[in-house]
Formats: C-alpha cells, sequence, structure tokens
C-alpha cells in the first residue's frame, strides 16, 4: 500500500511559530498548482502499488480554489491504483471554510477534515499569529458537520507562553463538546528563525518552562482518556476506529510519496526530497523534470534506528517478531542490557511479545529511544 502527501505552501500569512515552507505569495497559486499536477502525472504509474491514503497539507490547502484540489484528486483515480475506500485527509484553516468549498470537497473524495483550532483564546490566537478567531472555528467546525463530514481531527497547541493551565483546560474541553473524531495535540516548538523566536529573544514573550508542558500534556491524557480517546500516538488522541491511517504510514515505516515544494518521499530503503524553493520546483516542473534535492539509501543500522523510534511514539510499540523478520535478529537477544535499562527506569515494558512504552515513556521518548539504540 502506498500513500500519497500533496504539500500546498500558501497562507493568507505565515504563522508566527511556523517553520514549514510556505508563502503568503498567492500570485504563485496558479503556476504552484501547474507544476503539482504535472509532477502527479510524472509520478502516476510509476509505482506498481495501491494507493490507500492521500493527505492534503501545508501552508494551507483550503485557501486555494477547491477546483484545483478536484483536479489533482481526479488525476489520482486516473493514474494511480486509487482504492475507493482511501482516507483522504485535508487541512483546513478555519477562516478559509466554505459551505462551497466543503461541497466540492466531498465531491472530490475527501472524507477526512483536520482543521486548525489551537487555542480557545483569542489573545494566544493572536500571539500565534493565526488569522482566525475562536467564532471562526466554531462555525467553520460546523459548516464541516453540516456538509456531511464524519471523520474531524482538530488541532491544538499548548505549553503557549503566558498560558495558563485553566486555558488549556478551556481548549481541551471547547474541542471535546465539538465531539470530533480524533485530537492533535502539540506541545509549542519555538524554532530558530521564526517571527516567535525573534519575540523570545527580544523579550516581548517568555516560553513556557518544562514542567508546565508536561503537566499540560498529562492534562490532554487525562481529560481526553476520560472522554474515550486513545492516546495511540504520542501527540494524537482518537476515538477508536478513527485513528489518522496516513500518519500511521509514517510511524510503521510504510511507503509513501510527497509531491510538491520541500515534500519527502520514502519507498521501501530509498528516501528522497524535493527542493525546498517554490519558484525552483515550478521549473523543475515545467521542463517535466522529476529533480530531487536529495536522496538517500538507508541501511540497516539507521533503518534499524528509524524503526525503533518511530514504533515507540506509538502506544503498542513494537512486535518483537515484526523486528525480528525487518532485521533477521532477536532484539531481546541483541539489546538485552539496552532494553533491561529501559524498563528498569520505567519507560518501556515487554507485554504479549511487544516492547511498549509506558505513559513515563512518552514523556521521556528521547530519553528511551537513546537506551534502546546506544550500542547500535
Amino acid at each position: 500500500m502506498l500513500g500519497l502527501y500533496f504539500h500546498i505552501p500558501f497562507c493568507i500569512k505565515k504563522c508566527a511559530y511556523c517553520d514549514f515552507v510556505s508563502t503568503g505569495q498567492q500570485s504563485k497559486i496558479a503556476p504552484y498548482m501547474h507544476a503539482l499536477q504535472k509532477e502527479t502525472e510524472l509520478i502516476g504509474g510509476m509505482y506498481n502499488k495501491a494507493v490507500d491514503s492521500v493527505f492534503f497539507g501545508g501552508g494551507t490547502p483550503s485557501l486555494i480554489d477547491e477546483d484545483y484540489i478536484g483536479r489533482i484528486m481526479d488525476t489520482v483515480r486516473r493514474l494511480f491504483k486509487f482504492r475507493e475506500d482511501a482516507e483522504v485527509t485535508l487541512e483546513a484553516n478555519p477562516c478559509s471554510l466554505t459551505p462551497g468549498k466543503l461541497a466540492a470537497y466531498q465531491k472530490a473524495g475527501i472524507n477526512r477534515l483536520s482543521i486548525g483550532l489551537q487555542a480557545a483564546q483569542d489573545q494566544h490566537l493572536k500571539t500565534l499569529g493565526r488569522q482566525h478567531t475562536v467564532a471562526m472555528f466554531d462555525e467553520a467546525f460546523g459548516m464541516a458537520r453540516e456538509a456531511g463530514f464524519e471523520n474531524i481531527n482538530v488541532d491544538a497547541i499548548y505549553a503557549l507562553p503566558g498560558q495558563e493551565l485553566a486555558e488549556w483546560e478551556e481548549t481541551l474541553f471547547h474541542i471535546l463538546h465539538k465531539k470530533p473524531e480524533h485530537v492533535s495535540a502539540y506541545a509549542l516548538k519555538i524554532e530558530q528563525g521564526t517571527p516567535m523566536a525573534r519575540m523570545v529573544a527580544d523579550g516581548e514573550i517568555t516560553p513556557a518552562d518544562e514542567d508546565t508542558d508536561v503537566r499540560m500534556y498529562h492534562m490532554a491524557q487525562a481529560i481526553l482518556g476520560n472522554k474515550g480517546y486513545t492516546n495511540y500516538e504520542i501527540s494524537n488522541f482518537a476515538i477508536a476506529g478513527y485513528e489518522c491511517a496516513h500518519n500511521l504510514k509514517y510511524w510503521n515505516l510504510k511507503d509513501y510519496i510527497g509531491l510538491g515544494v520541500s515534500a519527502h518521499s520514502c519507498i521501501e530503503r530509498l528516501r528522497f526530497a524535493n527542493t525546498e524553493n517554490i519558484d525552483g520546483y515550478i521549473k523543475n516542473m515545467g521542463k517535466g523534470a522529476l529533480r530531487y534535492e536529495q536522496s538517500d539509501f538507508i541501511d540497516d543500522t539507521e533503518r534499524k534506528v528509524e524503526y525503533i523510534m518511530l514504533k515507540l511514539r506509538l502506544k503498542k510499540g513494537f512486535l518483537l517478531y515484526d523486528y525480528k523478520s525487518r532485521f533477521g535478529e532477536d532484539f531481546l537477544l541483541t539489546h538485552a542490557q539496552e532494553l533491561k535499562k529501559a524498563c528498569s527506569e520505567g519507560l518501556c515494558v515487554v507485554k504479549d511479545d511487544c516492547v511498549m512504552p509506558t505513559k513515563r515513556g512518552f514523556d521521556l521518548q528521547n530519553r528511551l529511544v537513546s537506551i534502546l539504540i546506544e550500542n547500535m
């Protein structure tokens, strides 16, 4: 099975914390989408695998004209072995959704939306540089339900500068009142080179401390867990049966193709990525050239490290027989000392032939992984 990711790098305005490849230059939408269509046509048919997940990410995919999304989906159906029961996700900003767009998405085969709330207080949205208000989110979520979407994720960010525990609790309950099928809750990371990093450097805002970060994460686990959401991945919570199939491909080391500027792909042991320059990407596609900015062959050691790192982001961890079938070695024998150390620190357990992270292991995932791979 194959997953397809389409990067739509356009926004009304780049958020203060965002370090993804995105731009507010909407004059480039038409040439870029023409280039993305061209790349889809060039890639189509190259891989003899059924496509069972599609993800439109960004940027803000809901910003562009909905006809572009429809054309891409038509091309996917025409050139790929597309499964009609595939999960097809589109990321959306509340202020760019309309009933007309939502109807067009339904027609195109989009069956899952990911809507960014981030915080239930307008002052925090302003600090983040978001272009919507809480009221706009409420309206957008209602429109999505009225349009017939039965699989909706809501994004939220915690550990914001100046955010109180009570405000994070308010955000969680605001989300729960909507009854989405999936919630993604991420701790804010202030990346170098972003406007928010400059705000910190200038003393305009103060980042949350580590203790607040952990307390807010535990609050999300408790509140969402009590309402039936399983913390199936470190930052993701879902009602049973609504786990994100596309993102599970990344964590389970399945094959995926990324199309668009800066998009990454991984097919078996080959990893490759497009240029991060939007103009360069448009130029390459204008020449009909699949020119990847980087490509790497993943050796055994690197693959083992990736396997452990990604699998232990999942609540269910990894099966010992799966590890052995992939790498030809018994993890209990080859990593006995490392596993003993991780278990003694309460970071993981071995249960039902699985190595599974504990709640503490989720908190200290970097520590867990570093122990298990220290002798690789």
